[in-house]
């Protein structure tokens, strides 16, 4: 026992002599006390809150200094290889100091690994460079994708300069942000290694966006007691979960994926054009699917005039499609539970109605009639569907779609041609159906099963894309649209999940169950169900696709 007490103290002396040297260093390497002489925040006025509590300022101080102590003595390896890598790739000093904005408004050096080669600008942020993919050397790739190149910032947090969790340091001439900031008090706190910002979208984020999320994160901080420490930790832990998913890392962009959102379509010098302007009408006034495509199609006012009808009590006469060159049927009914009841209202709508519709664009002059089918009609829950695969439906909602199919695919000619659409399930913002059950897993539930599934799906803009492709190429036959890559039921969980800042844990507990289990809504969620990769549309990536449709 002895012996035992005798490492112990010898350990705790060991320790509190590398502590006490580590502070002795950063009080020597301290930043340049001139630093601040032409530091223009300091002379004017900002909005000063109320002096934040005990956890503020003393236990999370504490705490600070504590973690980035043994931070520093775990990581010493890692920073020895990753230090040799850099200067292997481009030789040159292996940190990059930054003139930062402290706590305060009160300018430090901020340490990364250097992750640009050595002709970038010094003090130019990232997203204000023409070009920056040209500075970034290969390792800095590496680095900044997994957050690797802000390990140096522990030291700074170690120096009294930082804190683990609080606003990112702004560049001390970012004047917008500090501007946007002060409205928040979010310039009284230490900045930190991480934040509420940085896990709700960091380089994507507009800079009102950024500042408020900040402020958020002061009035959380500003609470005080054990309220706080949980919103510390939650920060911590969404990090990590961020990093592992390279999430919200777009260089040279703030506010980078937003430009999707606003109709800015990023993309649109790749997209098919077609060889004249086109009159567009569909059929479903109020569907998800429809107001999306006409939505979409209005970015191009000089490609398309888009009109929209209700079909409820539709007399389908010819005069209504004439002067039209394409129309675009998604009247249908779905989403509600089948009854012995409401079995004939499918057929009247997803079968006869269409059916009427096509035959009055064929007689109106119409070239081209687009009709949105349904997977259901193969009566899958498993397995891979091909373009031979023969269908056989098991719902009222399935033979509906098939029979419309099957009548309207035999109009087609060179004068009428007709593009069967059957995509799976799509999904996207205040989408119904499927997508709106796992939501309600990703934010009710603190725990989601991990079972390996592959599922074919398609985010809304992804289908508008392809619409406009058929369109643009006057396409007809039967086509299966689809994201480029299928997606697994637990990822999509954990991004719905993640990105409305909910803590779930799966587990691979209940896969033997699943797995075991004949349950037709099991099936569903967790079945693989895929088409054969042959009208993929990529334009939206997953992730993307789940923080649009989130957002």
């Amino acid at each position: 026992m002895k012996k035992c007490w005798k490492k112990v103290f010898i350990s705790g002396i060991g320790i509190a002599g590398i502590y006490t040297i580590m502070q002795a260093i950063a009080k020597k390497k301290s930043d340049d006390k001139f630093l601040n002489d032409d530091n223009p925040y300091l002379k004017t006025d900002f909005p000063v809150r109320e002096n934040l509590r005990i956890y503020e300022n003393i236990i999370k101080s504490v705490l600070d200094r504590t973690l980035s102590f043994v931070g520093l003595i775990v990581l010493f390896p890692f920073f020895l290889i990753i230090g040799a890598a850099v200067w292997i790739d481009d030789p040159g000093p292996i940190f990059f100091t930054q003139k930062r904005i402290g706590k305060d408004k009160i300018f430090f050096m901020c340490h990364k690994f250097r992750t640009m080669k050595m002709s970038t600008p010094h003090d130019v942020p990232t997203h204000q460079l023409e070009n920056p993919e040209q500075y970034i050397t290969k390792i800095g790739r590496i680095l900044r994708k997994t957050s690797l190149d802000e390990l140096p910032q522990i030291w700074d947090i170690f120096r009294g300069k930082m804190s683990i969790i609080g606003p990112r340091p702004a560049l001390w001439n970012q004047d917008d942000l500090v501007e946007e900031r002060d409205k928040y008090g979010a310039n009284n706190i230490f900045p930190g290694l991480t934040g509420w910002a940085q896990i709700n979208g960091r380089d994507e984020l507009e800079i009102v966006d950024k500042a408020k999320l900040d402020g958020e994160y002061v009035d959380r901080l500003k609470s005080g007691g054990i309220k706080a420490l949980f919103f510390d930790m939650k920060c911590f832990l969404e990090t990590i979960q961020a990093v592992i998913g390279s999430e919200g890392i777009v260089e040279g962009g703030t506010g980078e994926l937003h430009i999707q959102e606003k109709g800015n379509l990023d993309f649109i010098d790749t997209l098919t054009k077609p060889d004249k302007k086109k009159r567009i009408l569909i059929t479903g006034k109020g569907s998800y699917i429809g107001e999306s495509v006409k939505k979409f199609l209005e970015n191009f006012p000089d490609y398309y005039e888009v009109d929209c009808i209700n079909t409820i009590g539709l007399n389908s006469q010819t005069e209504l499609f004439v002067g039209y060159d394409v129309v675009f049927n998604v009247a249908g009914i779905a989403h509600i539970k089948e009854t012995n009841e409401n079995r004939a209202l499918y057929y009247a709508i997803n079968r006869d109605l269409a059916i009427d519709i096509a035959k009055s664009a064929k007689e109106a002059g119409v070239g081209q009639f687009i009709l949105l089918s349904s997977m259901s009609v193969y009566g899958k829950t498993i397995g891979e569907i091909r373009k031979n695969t023969i269908p056989f439906p098991v719902s009222a909602y399935g033979e509906s779609k098939l029979a419309a199919d099957e009548k309207i695919e035999q109009m087609s000619n060179d004068y009428f041609k007709v593009a069967i659409l059957r995509p799976p399930m799509v999904y996207g913002k205040r989408c119904k159906g499927n997508y709106q059950i796992l939501r309600s897993f990703a934010l009710k539930s603190r725990i989601f099963p991990d079972y390996n599934n592959q599922r074919s799906m398609i985010y809304i803009g992804n289908l508008c894309v392809f619409v406009k492709r058929i369109i643009d190429k006057e396409d007809a036959g039967l086509f299966f649209p689809q994201d480029s890559e299928y997606i697994n039921t637990t990822d999509m969980v954990k991004n719905i999940a993640r990105i409305n800042h909910k803590i779930i844990f799966t587990t691979k507990l209940f896969n033997p169950l699943i797995k075991n289990i004949s349950i037709n809504i099991f099936k569903k969620v967790f079945g693989s169900l895929i088409y054969e990769k042959t009208d993929v549309v990529s334009n939206y990536n997953f992730k993307d696709a789940i923080r649009l449709s989130e957002e």
